[in-house]
């Protein structure tokens, strides 16, 4: 299942505090957006099967520098990493021996989300533009966005996303559908904190059976 994480932003002015709008919650995220560069933080995902009644806990950290670049290492409950340099992607999954490759692009318009709900992709302009956004709930410290996606969809979902108006960052996003609803909360942030160019390469380790994703 493709994993769904937030895309963190960043800082600004306490005076901003109290969101009055949705319109307000978006200013919030888009100021942050234009002043951070780099990112790290942990994560803990808990994606819930309703038919089945399955619950599954992931947790990791990540590492994220614009525009694109990212890592993404599981902890539990089986380690894998993912790693994005900006134009490769990599899935590597130790257990398995293998690594799936594919194009950052490619696999976003594969994972069935506009690139603006792709990890690290969370964009305030691709926001705008193709979700109904709504102000759930209008908490002076941590405002509920709920996004929903315009016209017909062959995969249907909601949308909401917590957002640190002291940080401008997203600290709990939780997407639902029918089939599944996966909650993704985030902490410990470093931002705009040095990152080594190794983070985002990836050299498959010998004997790793390297499988080629389909062009879409």
């Amino acid at each position: 299942m493709k994993r769904l994480l937030p895309v963190c932003l960043f800082l600004a002015a306490a005076a901003s505090l109290r969101a009055q709008s949705a319109d307000d919650v978006v200013a919030r995220l888009q100021r942050a957006e234009s002043e951070i560069q780099r990112l790290q933080f942990d994560y803990l995902q808990v994606t819930r099967i309703p038919l089945t009644g399955e619950s599954v806990k992931s947790r990791g950290a990540a590492l994220f520098e614009r525009p694109n670049r990212f890592r993404l290492d599981q902890k539990t409950p089986q380690p894998q990493t993912v790693v994005c340099d900006g134009k490769d992607l990599w899935f590597y999954l130790p257990a398995r021996g293998q690594v799936l490759r594919d194009s950052v692009d490619n696999w976003a318009r594969s994972a069935g989300f506009p690139q603006g709900l792709s990890p690290f992709r969370l964009e305030t302009a691709e926001l705008r533009s193709k979700y109904d956004i709504a102000l759930e709930t209008p908490d002076a410290k941590t405002p509920v966005l709920r996004l929903t996606p315009r016209g017909d969809r062959a995969f249907p979902y909601d949308l909401r996303v917590w957002v640190d108006l002291a940080t401008g960052l997203p600290v709990k996003t939780e997407l639902s559908s029918k089939s599944v609803t996966a909650t993704t909360t985030v902490k410990n942030f470093k931002i705009n904190v040095l990152l080594s160019p190794d983070a985002f390469r990836f050299s498959p380790p010998a004997g790793t059976d390297v499988i080629d994703a389909p062009l879409k």
